[in-house]
């Protein structure tokens, strides 16, 4: 797991435990500047993390770009046949993933805060509850983000702050279950 200096850990474990729900071999975190035109990675974990924390796209560019722009999660199975791919900002991490998934996370007034992304999940990407858990993923981060930024960080023992563990933790027990996915 990587995030950037100035990030809460907590965000760090959100993208741990939702790589690991998925089977990812990569999840990130990109939020929306505050003029709305760049997303800048800043937590990351699995493939490419530490080259990716720290990069900034413009909000245009890439499947990560366009679930922020649309406000509308997205399932690509062959990237590299998808005009919106990014693939130079990939390559930059020495790993091209061959699915993506995007949901955008928006805050209950309806502004995008930034895109959770997976990358070659195990899971059917195509299907409508893949999506749907996503999403809901990405809801809890707009939660988690608004609480931070009311904040500045979250303590410890707050709720939201054990979000990442308590959802790492829950897979963890269902992956090892038999009929588990792992």
């Amino acid at each position: 797991m990587t995030t950037a200096p100035d990030v809460d850990p907590a965000l760090g474990r959100c993208v741990e435990a939702t790589r690991a729900l998925f089977g990812a071999a990569a999840c990130s975190i990109a939020l929306v500047d505050p003029e709305g035109e760049t997303l800048a990675f800043v937590a990351s974990d699995g493939a490419g993390s530490e080259e990716i924390v720290g990069v900034s796209i413009p909000v245009s560019r890439g499947i990560a770009g366009w679930a922020a722009m649309s406000g509308q999660p997205i399932a690509v199975r062959d990237v590299v046949s998808d005009a919106r791919f990014a693939r130079d900002v990939a390559e930059s991490t020495h790993y091209v993933p061959t699915a993506i998934l995007a949901a955008p996370i928006v805050d209950p007034g309806g502004e995008v805060l930034g895109v959770l992304s997976v990358l070659d999940p195990v899971v059917d990407e195509a299907s409508d509850w893949t999506l749907n858990v996503l999403g809901t993923i990405a809801g809890l981060l707009a939660m988690l983000l608004d609480r931070m930024n009311a904040a500045g960080t979250l303590a410890e023992g707050e709720p939201l702050a054990r979000l990442g563990s308590e959802v790492l933790r829950l897979v963890e027990s269902w992956g090892s279950r038999p009929g588990g996915h792992r």
